[in-house]
């Protein structure tokens, strides 16, 4: 039976998941990690760090043959509705720069300048909106920060978190399948992000709870 790792940045995102399988908690060492028969659900903690040191733990310690990372995201776009969800195309990295050496903004040095989702998952989810995602260790909540941080990297961002690309860099490396589905928490025109955030957090996570069954049951 294939074995599913769905990785989320905050316990908060993934408690109705958790709840609607009954998962136990198997490992609680320094990433939350709880299971349901084949399902392993994660808690990486917030940031890049923590994103790629939990994918590389689940990895080798439970042989996971497919993940997804799961969560809430902010964006700019008027395109995208609050509690909207979106499944992630590219992901790209919002805080490196090492231009001065040839490579593109965003692009860590002898690595890609970003990550692509499995193909055959994407095409798995022809019914949600594809989007592109930025991901740094800061907080975006303001458009001054998308201007200073997203924009110049490439224009086909649309959504960002703090995690998604930590995920991607490290199932690049292993050779791992893993695809994103991204619920829409807070707009940057819409006031305080913060206080967006905290107000659709447990919405999110019982839309995101939702969609992974179906998504399981496929």
């Amino acid at each position: 039976m294939k074995k599913y790792a769905i990785l989320f940045a905050m316990k908060d995102e993934a408690e109705s998941l958790i709840k609607e399988l009954s998962a136990k908690l198997i490992k609680d060492d320094y990433f939350e990690i709880y299971q349901k028969d084949n399902i392993y659900i994660a808690i990486s903690k917030v940031g890049l760090i923590n994103a790629t040191s939990c994918f590389t733990y689940v990895n080798q310690k439970f042989a996971i043959d497919c993940f997804i990372n799961a969560g809430l995201v902010g964006t700019f776009s008027s395109d995208l509705n609050l509690l909207e969800p979106v499944i992630i195309k590219q992901s790209y990295l919002g805080n490196a720069d090492a231009r001065g050496f040839g490579y593109q903004l965003g692009q860590i040095p002898g690595m890609k300048a970003y990550y692509l989702s499995d193909e055959k998952l994407l095409n798995s989810f022809k019914s949600f909106k594809q989007v592109d995602i930025c991901s740094s260790d800061i907080f975006i909540n303001s458009q001054e920060k998308v201007d200073q941080i997203i924009t110049p990297i490439s224009n086909s961002i649309s959504v960002f978190d703090m995690e998604c690309f930590g995920f991607y860099q490290a199932a690049y490396i292993f050779k791992k399948p893993i695809i994103a589905l991204k619920v829409v928490s807070d707009h940057i025109n819409n006031g305080s992000n913060e206080e967006q955030f905290n107000q659709i957090l447990k919405q999110g996570s019982l839309k995101i709870s939702e969609l992974i069954l179906e998504i399981i049951k496929k």
